[in-house]
């Protein structure tokens, strides 16, 4: 089995590479505006590629998110396709089953990114080829040195003695390793058997608040956390659930998100000392 990596070396697509590597694998990643992705037989196909900044650029959010995956299912020779979506398009609605009504926010900046990204999936269910999606909640990973959410406050925790959280107390979503995200698209990306659901959630299936992070940096390391009183928009997310994804691996168990912070936490301060 071959694979092909759209976002092969971004932030989910290079943990899946790796893994797929590591598996013995044969991998290959396009380079942008390869025009034999339309001539070689692509095996099974991981479209990892995105772009989520609306504000500054909409177009490329529309060129990564659908313009090349709309080519792809016209042109392209695979076996499969798993297109890797958001379960951003959940937030403000009431719950967060694949099979849910979305709802789509005219005070949300980041509309766009939604839009595409639906738009896509349905260009996916649409296209009759061997396609399914899949939804990540908010992916985290654990590298130091990242510029990703986690590190950066575990970073500043440690270095500066002080967290500034520009969300409230109260704000909470559904986090899912990077690691888990990737091991789960390639277990079904591996599965014989065929999948019925064509859109999966990829999850931890329970939300962690702001406070319940900031108590753990603050715990571990006596940080000052500063909570800036800003007008925030209106962003609440449903649980996510994943019971169509426990079907298909019954053995899943999702990282920790509050675990791995401690582990961080422990490993930056241990890093700290052997560099002194």
């Amino acid at each position: 089995m071959d694979f092909t990596i759209f976002g092969g070396n971004g932030f989910i697509g290079s943990v899946v590479v790796k893994y797929l590597i590591n598996q013995g694998y044969s991998v290959w990643i396009p380079e942008r505006n390869d025009s034999s992705i339309f001539i070689k037989n692509l095996g099974v196909v991981i479209y990892c590629a995105g772009n989520g900044d609306c504000v500054k650029t909409p177009f490329n959010v529309y060129e990564a998110n659908v313009n090349l995956l709309s080519e792809l299912l016209q042109k392209a020779n695979f076996s499969k396709l798993l297109y890797i979506s958001s379960t951003r398009i959940y937030m403000n609605n009431v719950s967060a089953n694949e099979n849910d009504d979305i709802r789509i926010c005219v005070n949300d900046s980041r509309r766009l990114f939604n839009l595409t990204k639906l738009l896509a999936e349905e260009l996916c269910l649409r296209s009759s080829r061997d396609v399914f999606i899949l939804r990540p909640s908010n992916v985290y990973g654990i590298t130091l040195n990242s510029p990703l959410f986690l590190p950066t406050i575990t970073r500043n925790a440690i270095n500066n003695g002080k967290v500034d959280m520009y969300v409230p107390m109260s704000y909470s979503k559904d986090y899912v390793s990077v690691d888990d995200v990737a091991l789960t698209t390639i277990l079904l990306a591996k599965n014989d058997i065929p999948i019925k659901e064509k859109i999966i959630n990829v999850a931890s299936g329970y939300n962690v608040s702001a406070k319940e992070i900031a108590d753990i940096l603050h715990k571990k390391t006596n940080c000052e956390i500063i909570w800036h009183d800003i007008d925030f928009a209106e962003e609440y997310f449903p649980r996510i659930e994943v019971d169509n994804l426990l079907k298909y691996i019954p053995e899943y168990n999702p990282r920790k998100i509050l675990d791995d912070l401690n582990y961080m936490i422990d490993d930056f301060k241990s890093s700290m000392k052997n560099n002194l």
